[in-house]
């Protein structure tokens, strides 16, 4: 079986307690006004905190061109009986599936509704690393295997009623699995650069826990034309940093010896929108999405690490998925809550939303 194919195979036996298990895909259009997320989920609760097993589909569509109608998020509750891990290394959920190379599916509740079908293939035959070296071995709450990066999707996206023809749309698809949720984490991932066809460019600021003593890790993953630039290693991982000043809107900055890089990444407050993910013991994590999101990077080098540095060139990119993990709702977000299937009212707080646990 390829590699790519056991990366994404379900670590849940049918049993564990206290467990999750993720499968999604960010899709992008090329042209960088619209995009798509799909996720595919299941869910067992720890013993005493209550609830069902469920295996749940998640859905939105991004359109940042539109004025009516910027973003729609919604989301379809299933028990978990409705899960089958497949025999070609797929998994399906009630009448959506996830299989080598294709994607299909659909959601509707609200009065909205998203169905899918799409093809991908390219990318790397292989599942990626963008973590620091060793981390998979360490007995992490949340693992995560990068299965397929760099994939270009084509297909179609039918989002209320209005169909889309999907052509030469990058993206990616991710695994994940755990008995607990991180409490902090930022994620950006931008495949498409005006200046250089073939940069890369993935972030990733992770705190497991938000109490002191608990450090903040920010892999920082770059890929120009020229080189590979790997800030996501150590040492260079303990000096890259990650900052959000303002709502919506990410900065950073990572540095090796000889090559440093600045920049951030920004959306239209408009194309957020907002879920609570669960943990199994019972708190919540906001999390506010949006996959029209724009970056600029400033790039650096220097002869030795004696040298100032002098700039070397710029990116600019409108292709880029951005969220932000915490506690906290985001101002202006709306959210889906935990027991919910569409955004609440705009302004709302997440409906039940039980407090993150800080011990």
């Amino acid at each position: 079986m390829p590699s790519s194919k056991r990366a994404n195979l379900p670590r849940w036996n049918g049993h564990q307690q206290g467990f999750f298990e993720i499968w999604f895909l960010v899709v992008l259009d090329p042209g960088g006004d619209r995009a798509w997320w799909l996720r595919y989920t299941l869910f067992t609760p720890a013993p005493g905190s209550g609830g069902e097993p469920r295996a749940t589909m998640w859905a939105a569509a991004f359109d940042c061109a539109s004025q009516d109608r910027p973003a729609v998020a919604l989301k379809a509750i299933h028990p978990a009986s409705a899960f089958t891990a497949l025999p070609n290394g797929g998994v399906r959920i009630a009448d959506s599936e996830l299989t080598p190379g294709h994607v299909h599916g659909q959601v509707a509740s609200g009065g909205h509704s998203i169905t899918w079908d799409l093809r991908f293939q390219g990318g790397h035959p292989e599942p990626v690393r963008r973590e620091p070296r060793g981390t998979a071995l360490l007995p992490l709450p949340t693992q995560v295997a990068h299965v397929h990066d760099d994939v270009t999707f084509e297909g179609t996206v039918t989002v209320d009623g209005e169909r889309i023809d999907v052509k030469g749309a990058p993206g990616l698809q991710k695994h994940l699995w755990g008995h607990r949720r991180l409490e902090e984490l930022t994620w950006l991932y931008c495949p498409r650069f005006a200046e250089d066809p073939d940069a890369r460019l993935e972030i990733m600021a992770v705190r497991a826990k938000r109490k002191r003593g608990h450090p903040r890790l920010s892999p920082i993953y770059l890929r120009t034309r020229d080189a590979e630039h790997t800030f996501h290693e150590m040492p260079h991982v303990l000096l890259s940093r990650v900052t959000s000043p303002t709502s919506g809107e990410l900065s950073f900055r990572a540095a090796s010896a000889t090559v440093a890089i600045e920049g951030r990444a920004w959306c239209d407050p408009r194309t957020l929108v907002g879920y609570a993910y669960r943990d199994p013991t019972g708190w919540d994590v906001l999390v506010a999405q949006s996959d029209v999101a724009r970056c600029e990077v400033q790039l650096f080098s220097r002869p030795h690490p004696f040298a100032a540095w002098k700039p070397t060139g710029k990116l600019t990119s409108t292709v880029g998925a951005l969220e932000f993990h915490g506690p906290e709702p985001m101002p202006g977000v709306r959210y889906i809550p935990w027991d919910g299937t569409t955004l609440e009212a705009e302004g709302a707080p997440a409906e039940d939303a039980p407090a993150l646990g800080m011990g």
